[in-house]
């Protein structure tokens, strides 16, 4: 059996301190972990701030490996905000996430803002109402200006905690408007909610690719098994896939430990060498432009 290696790999979700969720590693132990795993770049995500100015300091660090950050577009940066996410994209994001823990979609499904079915951030207050990016059918206005601004610095769009409805209206809107970089955000994740091939397939038309993540297959959340998550990229077609880590928790291996759990479980339920390279080389390290 052979082991699949991390050597050049791309970890496009990962999370660290400083973070108000708790969790096992601060963004040089993330970096260093990935560096000594041989990766080539990692994004270090954040829900609650901008990683941009993060990943640049410790890039310093770091010659060996790229550090890149982006932003979410959640209460803390004043929701769905043209203005923070044309400075975090001046500033060098890689990606611009729609709301995430501050999303409507994700208050209906987990019943909180802020909560996950294991862990809180232990928040007593919240600011504003949850946001959407869709109202009465349309996609809000500040989120075509976002789009807009994803495309001019051709960055990446990930759809974050939306429901599928609002994904749908969302990669039409960033398609016309050519973006041409769209993740669908750990599609088999709690949230989004009602995820299925079909729609995936749908969005594929559209220039979107499926972001598999550690996190929707580990022993914690388990929403999905390894072996039904590799049927459904075989149907996609693996150039239409990445799989990334999405860890960073307590509850979690470490980020490069998850990204080769995945990838190496992959491979040992048939996913060949070279469709693994796809997931966790080349099709990450296209999207960052690498």
């Amino acid at each position: 059996m052979e082991f699949m290696k991390l050597d050049g790999a791309v970890d496009l979700h990962v999370h660290s301190y400083p973070c108000v969720f708790q969790r096992r590693v601060d963004d040089r132990e993330a970096v260093k972990a990935a560096s000594e795993a041989g990766m080539a770049a990692i994004v270090l995500k954040c829900h609650h701030e901008s990683t941009v100015s993060r990943a640049y300091l410790i890039q310093k660090e770091f010659p060996d490996i790229k550090v890149f950050g982006g932003v979410v577009m959640n209460q803390f940066v004043g929701g769905i905000n043209p203005a923070a996410a044309e400075v975090g994209l001046r500033l060098g994001a890689k990606e611009i996430w729609m709301p995430t823990i501050d999303a409507a979609h994700h208050v209906e499904i987990h019943g909180a803002r802020g909560s996950y079915d294991t862990q809180t951030s232990g928040s007593d207050f919240v600011w504003g109402d949850p946001i959407s990016a869709v109202k009465d059918g349309k996609v809000v206005d500040e989120a075509l200006v976002v789009l807009e601004l994803i495309a001019k610095h051709d960055a990446i769009l990930g759809t974050a905690h939306l429901s599928l409805a609002e994904i749908e209206l969302l990669v039409k809107a960033a398609h016309e408007r050519g973006v041409k970089k769209i993740l669908i955000t750990h599609p088999y994740f709690r949230v989004p909610a009602g995820m299925n091939l079909d729609f995936l397939k749908q969005m594929m038309r559209y220039g979107a690719i499926g972001e598999f993540g550690y996190c929707t297959i580990s022993p914690m959340w388990a929403y999905v098994n390894l072996e039904f998550t590799k049927g459904i990229m075989d149907s996609m077609g693996f150039d239409n896939c990445v799989v990334m880590s999405d860890t960073g928790q307590s509850h979690n291996p470490l980020p490069p430990e998850a990204l080769w759990l995945y990838a190496q479980g992959l491979y040992e339920k048939g996913v060949s060498p070279r469709n693994v390279e796809k997931l966790i080389i080349d099709n990450p390290r296209a999207m960052l432009g690498l």
